[in-house]
């Protein structure tokens, strides 16, 4: 009885398997790194594919960028697998609005990111972003809010990012980010009839 407790203390939790991929990746690993890759890359793209949806500019070129801004300075980098996310999405914020400034003047970046949010269990659509008409119709109305509300809604959605992951990397407090991000909700039940936006 006790031996299956024991066996059962020894897995380590998924919060630990990337603390560890961190550190190892962090010295060179390349396991450590494929981890941390698995990890996060298809959320990183489908944000990359949201915040682009009516741009030419090429989602996956964006996330190889980020990925090998990431190889390069990740032995610079200090924090645990919550700050590794919030740096990850801020790096690929940077090549977004470089390249948006570059080459594609109709999808324009904004000085206001000041919005962040609390999200309805109803509209959290992550897990089935891959494919429903439904899916579609929401990421399309985010689209249509001011730049800041937008932003911040499809890294909390898309990305699954925390409050407190998504104010780093837009730059902005908590608090800010709660209160703030009400606004984008209120129009985005608007806009879509209060089917999906109800508490």
């Amino acid at each position: 009885m006790s031996d299956q407790s024991t066996f059962g203390s020894d897995k380590p939790s998924p919060e630990e398997v990337l603390s560890d991929a961190l550190a190892n990746a962090r010295r060179g690993d390349e396991a450590g790194f494929t981890i941390l890759w698995r990890h996060h890359n298809s959320k990183l793209t489908r944000f990359a594919q949201s915040r682009l949806v009516n741009s030419s500019i090429d989602a996956d070129e964006i996330v190889s960028e980020t990925w090998l801004n990431v190889a390069r300075d990740l032995r610079k980098f200090e924090g645990g697998p919550s700050e590794f996310a919030a740096w990850l999405y801020t790096i690929a914020r940077h090549r977004i609005i470089d390249a948006v400034r570059i080459r594609d003047r109709q999808v324009r970046p904004t000085e206001e990111l000041e919005e962040a949010f609390w999200i309805p269990s109803a509209l959290n659509v992550e897990r089935e972003f891959a494919g429903t008409e439904e899916v579609r119709r929401i990421v399309a109305a985010i689209q249509k809010l001011p730049p800041a509300q937008s932003e911040v809604l499809l890294l909390r959605i898309v990305s699954d990012l925390s409050v407190e992951e998504t104010a780093k990397v837009v730059r902005k407090n908590a608090n800010s980010v709660r209160v703030l991000a009400h606004r984008g909700l209120a129009t985005l039940r608007e806009s879509l009839g209060g089917a999906s936006a109800h508490e």
